[in-house]
Order: C-alpha cells, then sequence, then structure tokens
C-alpha cells in the first residue's frame, strides 16, 4: 500500500490523543519545509535523482536524530538486530537505486559476494515471521549509510519488548513512532517523481539480482519495470 501524506498519518496516530495533533502537525509543517526546500535547491547540487535524494536524507537523519535526543528513552544500540529480523521491510524504487549503488561501489569483492549470495537465499521480511533482511551480515547491516527510509526512521523505548515480539508476534514492540513522520515527509515531497511504489525489500533484490545486466542498469538510474512485485496500491 503506498505511503499515506503526512497529514493523514498523524490524524491516525493521534486518534486517542486529539490534544496533541495541533502540536504534531506543526511539527510536520515544519519538517516538510525544510524538506521541501532542500529538495528544490539539491537540483543545483547533482542532476541526479541519487545525488539529490543523498541530500534529503541528509535532511531528514538530522530530524530524526534530533526528535530521538528529544525522546531521551531510545533503547536502540549497535548489534541490536530485533527490527532487522521482524519487520516488513519496504522501499522505493528510488531507495533500491542507492542500495544497489552501495553494493556495486562501495562494498569490496568478498563483501558483495557475501551479499548478493544473502540476496539470493532471502525470504521475504515479515512482520509475522521471523526472517533477516538480506543485508543483515554477521549481525550488522551491510548497506547502513543508504538503508531505507523504513530502516532509518525504526526507533525502539523496549529492547525487552522488541524480544518478546521476536518470540511471540502478538506482543507489539514499543516503538517511537514519531520518526516515521519523517519518513512519510520524505515519500511526500518526493512523490511527484516516478519510481514511488513500495516494494518488499528482498523480493525486488532478488528480481534484480537474478539477471547479471539488472544491477549495472539500476546503479545506473536506468531501473527496470518491477511494478508487478510492488505493494498494491
Amino acid at each position: 500500500m503506498r505511503v499515506p501524506n503526512t497529514k493523514v498519518w498523524l490524524k491516525t496516530e493521534f486518534a486517542q490523543r486529539p490534544d496533541l495533533l495541533a502540536s504534531g502537525t506543526t511539527v510536520a509543517d515544519k519538517v516538510l519545509g525544510r524538506l521541501n526546500a532542500t529538495w528544490n535547491q539539491s537540483k543545483s547540487v547533482s542532476s541526479e535523482f541519487s545525488g539529490r535524494y543523498r541530500e534529503l536524507l541528509r535532511v531528514a537523519d538530522a530530524e530524526i536524530g534530533e526528535m530521538a535526543a528529544r525522546a531521551g528513552d531510545i533503547s536502540c544500540r549497535l548489534g541490536c538486530t530485533y527490527c532487522c529480523k521482524d519487520e516488513r521491510i519496504v522501499l522505493t524504487e528510488k531507495e533500491a537505486v542507492l542500495v544497489v549503488q552501495h553494493i556495486e561501489a562501495q562494498l569490496d569483492a568478498e563483501q558483495k559476494g557475501r551479499v548478493v549470495a544473502s540476496i539470493r537465499a532471502a525470504a521475504p521480511t515479515s512482520d509475522q515471521a521471523s526472517v533477516p533482511c538480506a543485508f543483515l551480515i554477521d549481525e550488522r547491516c551491510a548497506i547502513y549509510e543508504n538503508r531505507p527510509l523504513a530502516c532509518r526512521s525504526y526507533f525502539s523505548r523496549s529492547v525487552a519488548s522488541c524480544h518478546d515480539f521476536f518470540l511471540d508476534k502478538s506482543r507489539m514492540p514499543q516503538r517511537f513512532s514519531a520518526p516515521k513522520m519523517v519518513e512519510i515527509a520524505v515519500h511526500e515531497v518526493t512523490r511527484a517523481a516516478k519510481h514511488s511504489k513500495l516494494y518488499e525489500i528482498n523480493t525486488l533484490m532478488q528480481r534484480i539480482y537474478a539477471d547479471p545486466d539488472k544491477p549495472t542498469q539500476w546503479a545506473a538510474e536506468r531501473m527496470s519495470d518491477e511494478s508487478d512485485l510492488a505493494d498494491p496500491e
């Protein structure tokens, strides 16, 4: 399903706390304003979408970092990988370009071989079963600098709750949801551009790396049509 716009998400998120909707809307407007300004100014930085999108991610990361710092009780730490195994991880074609560029340009031959082998062996990620992301190698993210927004915006207030969810999918983890607004705002800002459908990460990467020519094409921003794999809208 296509990501909702920011205002729709806020109404859903604060359905039980309408007193917080006004302040949430103020924050959302600030974030959207900063992201829109960055997106428009990025045309002077790079003519390629990937360069412009990285500028947008830089601002998104800063906004998410400020939210996490204000929250103060974020439990996420290096080496904690429950969210890499217990969530359905999605990305857009635009984000997939950054992932493929990372694999093709930033990994050495051994690292690339391990990642591609992991992609080919992976099952689809799911929030109903414990299935690892193909990029979780030796309990670390192999594409961390270019990970999808879904990963950048995922925060937990309790490692214990993530562990409980790992064992029992009926017990939801205690998420810090505010950064999700930034993820949705980025999608909203770039939605007018093409290639904004959502895909499960392992499935799309398997399709790309099943054809020896596709990784080079995707790295050059010449994406093939894989819309038959996309989430329904």
